[in-house]
């Protein structure tokens, strides 16, 4: 933690502390083996809402103020998930672990390897590897044009 002259320094200590914490959340081990994976899950979260702030300045993104989650059809995250899958994803893991700290019923947080995310039949968002978000978060930090964060806040 320092004391910073410009936010633009700020914001990009604290997307690098949420990275870095969600790594080491994601190597905790409870007794019961697994890991601090809701507080992971939070803040990868809160990284993409942040990014997606900051890209809604970009008119050519694609993204709105109002639906920042869209930054996971960003080409920094690469994914081919649909915009009613992204505000499922939103709507049930993000909202409900800042809000609320609940999942619901049937939903589930794990360390295996895979895709990020697993829908069921239905469309409804099952499963968030853990593991996966923060390397798909993370490269799309690594990917980010930072400019863009001294540019506007989100």
């Amino acid at each position: 933690m320092a004391i910073h002259e410009h936010p633009t320094e700020l914001t990009l200590e604290v997307i690098a502390e949420y990275l870095l914490t969600a790594k080491v959340c994601l190597e905790h081990r409870k007794p019961d083996g697994g890991c601090l994976g809701y507080s992971a899950t939070l803040l990868l979260f809160c990284v993409m809402d942040a990014l997606g702030g900051y890209l809604a300045h970009d008119k050519s993104s694609g993204i709105t103020q109002s639906e920042r989650f869209m930054v996971l059809k960003h080409h920094y995250f690469g994914t081919s998930l649909t915009t009613e899958q992204i505000k499922r994803l939103e709507w049930w893991y993000r909202n409900g672990l800042a809000h609320n700290a609940y999942l619901p019923p049937g939903t589930c947080l794990t360390v295996q390897e895979g895709n990020p995310f697993d829908f069921a039949a239905n469309g409804e968002p099952v499963i968030i590897r853990v593991g996966s978000l923060h390397q798909l978060v993370q490269q799309a930090w690594d990917r980010f044009d930072k400019s863009l964060i001294g540019r506007q806040s989100p």
